[in-house]
């Protein structure tokens, strides 16, 4: 089963203790949380794969600014959102499905998971992607060949 909503988590930026749950459901939404080394690591691809299968939306959780513990992984996420987040735009779909989220190991446990409840929701109120799979690759494809 596809996750409506994912969260990709940087290892580096959960607080000590915190012991939230891998999957849970939203109002009949399934999340799915996704640790990851680095939250440089996300890719563009990868976070369109969310929505190409009808999903709602994704959020990456990254260290705060300047405080990335491989040099740039935070700043290099957030681009990749900020990417997403304007093509979401350009094909006539809400730019808040594509979050980011700052969070830091001195964070309380209690409150970077209500922070990223607090997200989830959000998504999760725009429902799953209006159109399917096919439409949302060729609005894709079309906007590369048109910046090639």
């Amino acid at each position: 089963m596809r996750p409506d909503v994912i969260v990709y988590v940087c290892h580096n930026c959960v607080p000590p203790g915190t012991r939230m749950m891998r999957q849970w459901r939203l109002n009949g939404a399934l999340v799915q949380v996704r640790q990851i080394p680095c939250s440089g690591k996300t890719d563009i691809q990868y976070l369109f794969h969310v929505l190409e299968g009808g999903g709602y939306g994704f959020c990456v959780v990254t260290c705060p600014s300047g405080e990335c513990h491989l040099a740039q992984g935070n700043y290099r996420a957030r681009i990749r959102v900020q990417t997403v987040q304007r093509l979401l735009g350009e094909i006539g779909l809400e730019p808040e499905r594509a979050q980011i989220l700052e969070s830091s190991p001195r964070e309380s446990p209690e409150s970077f998971e209500q922070r990223i409840h607090a997200v989830v929701e959000r998504i999760c109120g725009l429902g799953p992607v209006p159109f399917g799979v096919n439409s949302l690759q060729e609005a894709i494809r079309q906007d590369y060949q048109c910046r090639a």
